[in-house]
């Protein structure tokens, strides 16, 4: 018994001092550090963040706050190409509109009104009460920018540090804008250590954090002292989880605008969240956004109150998001105003066509007539009027025009809000307004379904959206609080069935032609619903034997190499997909197939995807039968392996050559 508590009395005290064993203090790499050549955890890391930490901090005003976040971390570079991890960008904003608490560009909407109603807000005649409290702008500051890299030359470290005539400040958009640096003399061995401030006026949001990147990380840190005055929905995420804590603090404020006051004390909510020997997570062509799958944090604000003030609830509830967005002006005044194109759709008698969705595509023709898609998605549409004037805008602007259109010639239609694939994924724990980026238009049908579209849908087609759209939590805002989920992958999907008609000849030549049809996506790709395409191959002759892949070159067979023996992260398609093809091949007089190959039928253990193949022969014919179907989106990486497999055979099996014999 004592020998048992001797040693739990001895494990202790080590690993604390392991748990502490990491370099918080920056200004002075230590000797492991400045000498390391690899990461112990990671062989091939061409470089590794040593400490990354993060304090965020409120300062209290009269009627407003002020949130602090403090950024440094460590790298240490451990290969020549991981030198250009000295390139530092640091994105923040510019010009937020405080009426929008959550969003951007929501002119005229202000503060929910306490006790969560969303269809009232703190508005006079034309002006919002929140700009009595905290003016009509609020900004980000990034300052105190320290950069040095650290290099040992023989026993002595020297240190080169970045010089303020390095840092370039850009302006991206309105509200958008970076610094960028490069860290001077960055080399093989060299420590990089990075700090600065973000001094911001946003203090509604918090700033998305990432744990995790595209090099290992082995420590990371955040720390949140928030006062209970200001309530978040936070949500940890990841493939490595952090552990986390969150206790009741207090924090001492003087009222910066009333610096002779007295001080005083409030309560907190402490959360620190901690990582340790993070995997890397690099870029990644078969995932949307690499970010969903880093350890992290997301946050939305919840419930707040101003000192001395009653509670705000703010969007508890997606009703209560259905009702912001619908209630503010961009959305509210334009969705019940008519359409700047209405007399030239009455001209037109776009109104008299009985068929439903003859009647949207004439409606979205002829609005595409008038504007171009610039390129950007955005969720808040500028007035109609001016969009058709200027004759280009966003998918937002050019949506909310096609809404109007619709509506004047007798068709429902609605927006349809979400957050785009390339943005990364919705939260799962809680309401998120903060997130939307974008809308496309849903139709109402005869069927009481919807169609969808988009104005960056090219040609025009319903229900063949771009890959950045498709979803599987998109929104359908309905009045009277009958919005409802929708799941765009299960709608929007491709479809192709190809057909070949061909003869071969003695001389061991393959001609025919293919005939394919399109459906949805596959037609949008294709820019039709069909094509004929003639082909000659020429095969080998040997011996009376003739051999020759039955798959002409032009035929687009889409397998993906998934060349990685492991995955971390699951595999994601544009869309659902099937893809048929049937070769029908006319023998030479006096030729038979060899032999037939046992027909193949396989999937991966989910179902997600599956594939059949068969060549069978008959009356001076061979006929090859291909199938391949993607018939989800997603695929987790516990089934990569057997994906992966799939893949390979099928793509295989394409490219194998059937063989005839002279009888």
């Amino acid at each position: 018994m004592r020998k048992l508590l001797f040693y739990l009395l001895a494990f202790f005290p080590l690993y604390a001092t392991a748990q502490q064993a990491v370099n918080m203090k920056f200004g002075k790499p230590t000797d492991e550090e400045m000498k390391m050549t690899v990461y112990a955890a990671d062989s091939s890391a061409e470089a590794v963040v040593l400490c990354k930490l993060t304090d965020v901090t409120y300062t209290i005003q009269q009627s407003s706050f002020l949130v602090d976040y403090k950024e440094r971390f460590r790298i240490k570079v451990l290969k020549p190409e991981g030198a250009r991890f000295a390139k530092v960008v640091i994105p923040y904003q510019q010009y937020i509109s405080i009426n929008s608490i959550g969003g951007t560009k929501v002119t005229a909407m202000a503060l929910p009104k306490p006790g969560g109603s969303s269809d009232s807000y703190f508005e006079g005649e034309g002006v919002s009460m929140t700009e009595d409290f905290f003016g009509t702008d609020a900004d980000d500051i990034v300052e105190d920018i320290k950069a040095v890299a650290f290099n040992l030359e023989g026993s002595k470290v020297v240190k080169t540090s970045l010089k303020k005539s390095d840092i370039v400040r850009k302006k991206l958009d309105e509200h958008n804008c970076q610094v960028e640096f490069t860290v001077p003399n960055v080399k093989e061995g060299t420590v990089i250590e990075v700090e600065y401030n973000i001094h911001s006026q946003i203090f509604w949001q918090l700033r998305d954090w990432y744990a995790q990147c595209e090099i290992p990380v082995a420590f990371a840190k955040l720390d949140m002292n928030i006062p209970t005055y200001l309530i978040f929905n936070i949500e940890d995420h990841g493939i490595q989880r952090l552990t986390h804590t969150c206790t009741a603090g207090s924090q001492k404020f003087k009222l910066v605008s009333d610096p002779l006051s007295n001080p005083m004390t409030i309560g907190t909510n402490h959360y620190i969240y901690t990582g340790r020997d993070l995997k890397a997570i690099p870029k990644d062509d078969y995932v949307w956004t690499v970010k969903d799958y880093c350890a992290g944090i997301t946050a939305e604000l919840n419930t707040y109150r101003l000192p001395g003030m009653s509670q705000m609830d703010f969007a508890k509830t997606w009703e209560q998001i259905d009702e912001l967005i619908l209630g503010s002006d961009p959305f509210s005044l334009q969705m019940n105003a008519h359409s700047p194109l209405r007399q030239e759709l009455q001209n037109a008698h776009v109104q008299d066509i009985a068929d439903v969705q003859e009647r949207a595509v004439a409606v979205y023709q002829l609005v595409m007539k008038h504007v171009t898609w610039n390129g950007k998605y955005d969720l808040w549409p500028q007035p109609t009027k001016e969009v058709l004037q200027q004759g280009t805008g966003s998918n937002a602007d050019i949506n909310m025009l096609l809404i109007q259109s619709l509506k004047d010639v007798g068709l429902e239609a609605a927006p349809v809000v979400m957050r785009s694939r390339d943005q990364g994924k919705l939260p799962h724990n809680f309401p998120s307004f903060q997130k939307l980026n974008t809308f496309i238009v849903g139709i109402k049908q005869p069927t009481q379904q919807y169609a969808y579209v988009d104005a960056s849908s090219t040609g025009g087609w319903f229900n063949a959206l771009p890959g950045t759209l498709l979803v599987d939590r998109a929104r359908l805002l309905l009045k009277d609080k009958k919005s409802q989920w929708v799941n765009l992958q299960k709608i929007c999907k491709s479809q192709a069935t190809t057909i070949i008609e061909a003869t071969l000849t003695a001389d061991g030549v393959l001609k025919g032609e293919l005939t394919s049809h399109y459906n949805g996506l596959a037609a949008v790709k294709q820019k039709g619903d069909s094509e004929v395409v003639p082909f000659n191959i020429q095969g080998e002759v040997s011996s009376g034997k003739i051999s020759v892949c039955p798959f002409p070159p032009t035929l687009d067979l889409r397998h993906p190499k998934l060349e990685a023996e492991h995955r971390l992260m699951p595999v994601e398609f544009p869309c659902e997909e099937s893809q048929q093809v049937t070769i029908n091949i006319a023998l030479p007089e006096g030729y038979a197939l060899e032999n037939a190959p046992q027909p193949i039928s396989a999937s991966t253990p989910d179902k997600g995807v599956n594939g059949r193949y068969s060549v069978v022969s008959y009356d001076g014919k061979v006929q090859v039968q291909y199938l391949f179907s993607v018939n989800k989106v997603s695929h987790p990486e516990s089934n990569y392996e057997a994906l992966r497999g799939m893949f390979d055979m099928f793509d295989n099996l394409t490219k194998e050559k059937i063989v005839v014999i002279k009888k």
